[in-house]
């Protein structure tokens, strides 16, 4: 039985059901082309046969076992299967599993892979999905690299076969995410298998020797790569001379490079350092001669030259999110080759300090909410103009206004119906407080505590500041 009694004319959530039957089988509709049962524990034969008939992906997030008569009975469907609980599986329903015609059997909760069950499967057309298996026996990995269809094992956290690592690295997609190293032998097959093409590999490897870096290059320079270097934090000279080539590499975790590392990862079509901050003026001048290095994790900049090209040599994925310094020089250069990229500038969000009124009106002309949450110290004139930004302004990094910067605030703030932010502030002179009192804008001001009695009452007068209750 369900959990719940719907009405004959009342769309059905499959999520909601616990049970099934099969007239409440047969009823069901999908959801833009699929049905998932969230709740649903078992799957009997007469049910599965109907759920079979649907036109849709089906996916069972609660199944943990499966019959054999009911795996029987999906063998007919058209569409993607998917038990991503199901923890344990007989043969002989593996067997009847592979005669799936739907293109996509994703059997995540598995593991691990028998050899019984990988000679089951080895015969199923579409893509096997098999992602929580973490290891594979020496036979079960030999049969599974005799498959013809592609097959994904992105939870291995171990990888000795060579026929195996040959048979994944020959494939349109490779997510090894969980695969922490491998030897020599099985990095060449995996990165140099015979049938070895231009796509993109999805790596958890935290360490690269000599020769599986030479077999990563090897690969970029004959077929073209795209590494996605997810774990990996260091990248010593050597290893970036023996990746270097001309393909494409993202490092989500590597903070440093030497100038040496700089010069040979420098050769790659298209890199994204997502972490590093760590590398010098002479390496970032090097890439700012070219498109395609794109450096997310730097936290100070001084480098004129990489400034002055930041934006125009850089597509749109690039962020500076973690930028928390930027000398007046490279501000400057950074607001010019916005304007002349005509890309405006990325967010600054841990931006701390700000002199420059060139980089400020550039921010402050971008749409949208201008958040600036980190700036704790920003100059009168780079003020005044941050506040001329049309749309809600977050200065929650500021802890104090000077009596100058509140006048002009006040000033810039006329007639203003977006609110600024300053969550930070927690203290006000009688001068400030005076001056902000006049402003016709509107001022969020949550945490100011030191303040007088008179000047507290005076920015109680204007309805459009807001104070601690």
């Amino acid at each position: 039985m369900s959990s719940f009694a719907p009405t004959p004319t009342e769309t059905v959530d499959p999520g909601r059901f616990t049970a099934l039957t099969v007239e409440q089988a047969r009823n069901l509709k999908p959801n833009r082309g699929s049905l998932r049962f969230e709740k649903l524990t078992e799957l009997t034969p007469a049910v599965a046969a109907i759920l079979a008939e649907q036109e849709a992906e089906l996916t069972f997030n609660a199944v943990t076992s499966l019959s054999a008569e009911s795996a029987k009975a999906l063998a007919g469907h058209k569409k993607s299967l998917s038990f991503p609980k199901l923890a344990g599986i007989a043969a002989d329903a593996a067997q009847a599993l592979a005669r799936h015609e739907g293109g996509s059997l994703t059997l995540n909760g598995l593991p691990t892979v028998s050899p019984e069950v990988a000679k089951a499967l080895v015969d199923y057309k579409g893509d096997l999905h098999l992602d929580g298996a973490k290891e594979v026996s020496a036979d079960a990995a030999a049969v599974l690299a005799g498959r013809k269809g592609a097959i994904h094992l992105g939870g291995l956290t171990s990888l000795t076969s060579i026929p195996l690592a040959q048979k994944l690295g020959g494939q349109n997609f490779m997510n090894l995410n969980a695969l922490a190293t491998v030897s020599d032998d099985v990095g060449r097959a995996l990165f140099m298998s015979p049938d070895a093409k231009n796509i993109e590999l999805y790596l958890g490897l935290k360490e690269l020797s000599l020769g599986t870096a030479k077999a990563m290059g090897e690969r970029g320079r004959t077929v073209g790569a795209h590494f996605h270097m997810n774990e990996l934090e260091s990248i010593p000279d050597e290893i970036a001379e023996a990746l270097s080539c001309k393909a494409a590499i993202r490092c989500s975790k590597v903070t440093m490079l030497s100038d040496r590392a700089a010069k040979a990862l420098n050769q790659f079509n298209h890199s994204h350092m997502y972490a590093l901050s760590d590398v010098s003026n002479e390496a970032l001048e090097m890439f700012s001669k070219r498109q395609g290095f794109m450096i997310h994790g730097l936290k100070k900049l001084d480098c004129v030259p990489f400034a002055s090209t930041v934006m125009s040599n850089n597509s749109s994925f690039l962020d500076l999110n973690q930028l928390a310094t930027i000398s007046d020089e490279a501000a400057d250069a950074l607001a010019k080759d916005a304007i002349r990229s005509n890309r405006g500038v990325v967010p600054l969000p841990a931006l701390k300090s700000l002199n420059s009124v060139a980089l400020a009106e550039v921010l402050a002309a971008q749409k949208g909410n201008l958040r600036l949450p980190k700036l704790e110290k920003v100059s009168d004139a780079a003020l005044g103009a941050l506040v001329a930004h049309k749309g809600p302004i977050d200065l929650s990094g500021l802890t104090t206004l000077q009596a100058p910067q509140a006048a002009a605030l006040a000033k810039a703030l006329a007639g203003r119906e977006d609110e600024l932010v300053l969550n930070g502030v927690q203290e006000l002179s009688d001068e400030a407080a005076r001056a902000l009192a006049e402003t016709k804008g509107r001022i969020s001001l949550p945490r100011l505590t030191k303040i007088s009695e008179a000047s507290a009452a005076a920015l109680r007068k204007n309805a459009g500041i807001s104070l601690p209750k």
